[in-house]
């Protein structure tokens, strides 16, 4: 009988634990880049520095998803909130530590909604990264 309890103690805690860390946000917290010296065709070179790191499985050279949260008010019946999750690029890994990286812009879709509400023409910080899965 102190096995089972001591059971059921373990896998609430388990869960209650594992429920947390498993659902954490990947983010870009910080952004470096070079600053403009308006020569023509300057290229400014620009850094991603994101919380996700060799700890969580990332090498060097994988490519990452980025989305951006947004969210929105409906106000025509209950007051709703409607959360999207749009992918707006990807992100190169150029650097691995244990818990964070240095990525570099590897694509960034722009996007453009019709009604011009939803413009999206870079990466910033908060928005979320994954790691890109192989389609078959």
């Amino acid at each position: 009988m102190r096995n089972k309890k001591a059971l059921q103690v373990f896998a609430v805690a388990f869960l209650t634990f594992a429920s947390t860390s498993l659902g954490k946000d990947y983010v870009i917290y910080n952004i470096s880049q070079d600053i403009p010296m308006g020569y023509k065709e300057e290229r400014l070179e620009k850094s991603y520095f994101v919380n996700i790191g060799k700890v969580q499985g990332l090498k060097g050279g994988a490519i990452l998803n980025v989305h951006r949260k947004i969210s929105k008010l409906n106000p025509m019946k209950t007051w709703e909130r409607h959360h999207f999750k749009v992918k707006v690029g990807h992100l190169k890994v150029v650097h691995t530590e244990d818990y964070s990286s240095i990525c570099e812009e590897s694509s960034i879709q722009e996007k453009k909604a019709q009604s011009g509400s939803l413009d999206i023409k870079g990466l910033m910080l908060g928005d979320i990264v994954s790691l890109k899965v192989k389609e078959n």
